[in-house]
């Protein structure tokens, strides 16, 4: 059976902080974070590409930053730590300007 694309929507990663948060909120000491698709035989977490390959049937990422799911686990490393206060509300990205470009040496 084929089950249809997208049925627990990411909404840019509230449900991923959602589950966070839940498990913070019960006292976690810890968390394990994996992503599905294991490289090496390892679970590590990666930036990806919000642009699939053409012809594949693939869940974008909603037009966020490619490293939205690696800055959300380091937000819930943070918060597990105790370095910010628990939120059940997914924390606010800064924006992030690009450094303007050197002048050459007169």
């Amino acid at each position: 059976m084929i089950y249809p694309l997208n049925q627990i929507p990411r909404q840019k990663g509230r449900f991923y902080w959602s589950q966070i948060s839940g498990a913070v909120h019960t006292r976690a000491k810890m968390l394990y974070v994996a992503m599905f698709d294991e490289m090496d035989e390892g679970t590590a977490i990666l930036k990806c590409s919000d642009q699939p390959p053409a012809g594949v049937k693939l869940c974008d990422y909603e037009g966020m930053p490619a490293d939205h799911y690696l800055w959300l686990t380091g937000e819930a490393g943070r918060m597990l730590r105790g370095e910010i206060p628990f939120s059940r509300q997914m924390p606010a990205r800064a924006e992030v300007k690009a450094p303007a470009p050197a002048q050459p040496a007169k």
